[in-house]
């Protein structure tokens, strides 16, 4: 029986770079399509409408991304309940749950239509920065996406859904569609009928809407508990205070994100130099840029997240270490190959969306002072996808959370007074190394706790010794510590006990380089 149960389990056996491959690819296509999505966005605004409607659409990210925050709230929220709810066999409870999240999605939506007809307006024109052509199309774009808001919260809450109910094919084909259908419908209203900024939020929300009618489709004929109907038998202000605390962790890294970008337009507002919509718009295409490089990355981490949990659970320690070495490199090399591009190609990338000399020579200049640490970015993503798959929630949080919030928003006040406009740019890199040190910090306390080398697992034999014992592969001791318990490893002297990441000198090393390259960037500057 545990051979078969072992047999199926396709994380815990097989060549670990194709083990990873099959289960990173599907999520790498899914989350580049969504990263595509808006390098095309940007594309045909700035090549179809022109570099001041992709001003208009970048000063209104921010906004967007609290609405984006808005929807991850409610749908992350549902799906930690509803989870629950549907493997215990509770169908009543994952109705009832079900129910309350598209109530809690359609207040909140309203909520957002009634906070932008408001105060909407008047706050487009302070970050237009008085320019009325930009603020009327900033006003337009935004005017459409609040109000078919509605539909994304509901979409995003029939998406989780399908996660929950074990649906992860059609979810992956849904949001496949959704993306494929954006790209065509902006297109088609940007490119052919001339709509401009307005056209590109129509064709957000029809691609929406399209999906939304493939999922209720699925759902009146496939096999589930979660039938459209439901919303009319059970009570749609049900668990609503539950949703909203489960879902607001998940929810601040794009509240981050949006406080950042509108906190980086205020301060190019006041430190900024002549053709401030010249920048916006550089800044814009550098956005789209590193959110389509960094949606691939978060794939790979979920499937090492996969991979390492699978294995950390077997107690197959070995091959846990080896898949996150594995992880690690990958996603060093992949981040130091996109900082290498993106450095020596700026200006290339740049006309690549617009055909405007004064947008490329901003690009030119912030791309390569915004991506100086990019390197490190993705070792980052990975160390905080180990401590989850490990279930150290407090630690991944710690690292998954903390730069935008105590680290990137408070240099962004700050570099600029030495730096001048130039210290804007230099808040993102100065974040991540931030970040290099409190990781290596967290690490070297979690080290000196369990004695683990650089601050991972390590064995109770080892407990009382320094890392000597500890970086040997066979451990004579048989049992390995894990959070909160014991386990025996299988077999006693024979068995592969927990291998540390590298070495002390590797993580130094990556210290002293990140720390150089912030010097260098420094003086380059100052010069």
């Amino acid at each position: 029986m545990s051979s078969d149960t072992s047999r199926k389990n396709v994380f815990t056996q097989g060549p670990l770079p194709l083990t990873l491959l099959k289960t990173a690819l599907p999520i790498i296509l899914v989350m580049s399509m969504n990263g595509l999505l808006t390098v095309a966005d940007a594309v045909f605004l700035g090549r179809f409408v022109g570099p001041d409607a992709l001003s208009a659409v970048t000063l209104m990210f921010p906004a967007y991304m609290l609405l984006v925050a808005m929807a991850t709230l409610v749908s992350n929220g549902m799906n930690s309940i509803l989870a629950r709810n549907l493997g215990g066999g509770h169908v009543d409870g994952a109705r009832s749950v079900f129910s309350g999240a598209h109530g809690l999605a359609l207040c909140t939506g309203a909520g957002a239509i009634v906070l932008f007809s408001a105060v909407g307006y008047p706050i487009i024109l302070i970050a237009a920065e008085g320019s009325e052509p930009i603020a009327g199309m900033a006003y337009t774009y935004l005017a459409i996406t609040v109000w078919t808001s509605p539909l994304l919260f509901v979409l995003s809450v029939q998406t989780g859904a399908l996660r929950s109910e074990g649906f992860v094919m059609q979810m992956a084909g849904v949001s496949l569609l959704v993306s494929l259908a954006n790209i065509v419908f902006n297109f088609v209203l940007v490119a052919i009928l001339k709509l401009g900024v307005a056209g590109t939020a129509y064709g957000t929300a029809l691609a929406q809407l399209l999906t939304f009618a493939v999922v209720i489709l699925f759902r009146l004929r496939a096999k589930t508990v979660l039938k459209p109907g439901t919303l009319l038998s059970y009570p749609l202000t049900a668990h609503w205070w539950s949703i909203f605390a489960l879902g607001a962790p998940q929810s601040l890294n794009f509240a981050g994100i949006a406080l950042s970008s509108a906190a980086t337009f205020a301060s190019l507002q006041y430190f900024g130099q002549e053709g401030y919509e010249a920048t916006v718009a550089a800044f814009g295409i550098v956005t789209r840029i590193m959110t389509f490089v960094f949606l691939p990355l978060l794939g790979l981490t979920q499937a090492l997240q996969a991979m390492i949990g699978n294995n950390y659970g077997a107690g197959e320690w070995k091959r846990s270490d080896d898949t996150l070495r594995l992880g690690l490199l990958t996603a060093f090399v992949y981040c130091l190959g996109a900082q290498t591009l993106l450095t020596v190609f700026a200006r290339p990338v740049g006309f690549l969306f617009v055909n405007d000399l004064q947008v490329t020579s901003e690009l030119s200049r912030i791309m390569p002072i915004t991506v100086a640490l990019m390197f490190a970015a993705g070792p980052l993503f990975v160390i905080a996808a180990y401590f989850q798959a490990l279930g150290d929630a407090m630690r991944a949080a710690l690292i998954s959370l903390i730069k935008p919030y105590f680290f990137f928003l408070p240099l962004l006040i700050a570099l600029p007074a030495f730096f001048g406009e130039t210290g804007i740019w230099l808040a993102s890199p100065a974040a991540e190394f931030l970040l290099v040190v409190l990781t290596a910090a967290i690490l070297g306390v979690n080290r000196q706790k369990e004695n683990a080398a650089l601050g991972f697992v390590c064995c109770i034999h080892c407990k009382n010794e320094r890392l000597g014992s500890c970086r040997r592969s066979l451990c004579s001791a048989g049992t390995v510590q894990l959070p909160g318990r014991y386990l025996p490893v299988s077999g006693s002297r024979t068995s592969f006990a927990p291998r540390p990441l590298g070495s002390a000198f590797a993580a130094a090393f990556e210290i002293w380089f990140s720390t150089s390259a912030i010097l260098r960037l420094t003086r380059w500057t100052i010069q």
